[in-house]
């Protein structure tokens, strides 16, 4: 029974996010690693069973990136032509936001808190880690207004703003806990 329900939760995440085209479906098994280079530092990632978390970098993902599972197999596909586009911060903010997703569970355990789970354990990471300096993550307001946040639970840009700023203040450190072994920088 609760095999079942897992699959049908995936099966309904999966039909509610844009899919892979077949060239990127392709390219999952072709190029992907478990240790990536995001704004020049060298990161892996770790589920929440262990397993090495691929990433794969694609031109048009239409998207800055993506936590998937394909085949029980984790992966983060991260969109490059828009990744560029930002900051090296807030690019290692995205990727640990992916990686959130699967240290969380989050591909198991679908919610529309998901997105706010990700966001919070993303920037806790950063401070824990001084990857983020709280400056930096005021520096991502402008870069985030804009969006109008989605039906997958992404808060609208002020208030992810905002959001993000709350987490890096008030969290409980991760590094007290075993949500810390998810993302490695190298």
């Amino acid at each position: 029974m609760k095999h079942s329900l897992i699959a049908a939760a995936l099966a309904v995440l999966a039909l509610a996010l844009p899919p892979l085209s077949p060239a990127q479906s392709q390219n999952l098994s072709a190029t992907a690693g478990a240790t990536t280079v995001i704004a020049g530092v060298s990161l892996s990632c770790i589920d929440f069973r262990g397993k090495d978390v691929r990433t794969v970098k694609v031109d048009e993902l239409g998207d800055v990136g993506r936590a998937w599972v394909v085949d029980t197999n984790p992966f983060i596909v991260m969109g490059t032509h828009l990744l560029q586009l930002l900051p090296p911060k807030l690019q290692l903010f995205f990727y640990a936001h992916e990686c959130a997703h699967h240290v969380l569970a989050h591909w198991y355990n679908p919610s529309l808190g998901n997105e706010k789970e990700a966001d919070c354990w993303a920037i806790r990471y950063g401070r824990d880690t001084n990857l983020f300096r709280r400056q930096e993550v005021v520096d991502f307001a402008p870069w985030l207004e804009r969006s109008n946040g989605s039906r997958y639970g992404h808060l609208p840009g002020p208030l992810r703003s905002r959001y993000l700023l709350e987490c890096f203040d008030s969290s409980e450190p991760l590094l007290i806990s075993d949500e810390r072994k998810g993302l490695f920088m190298r």
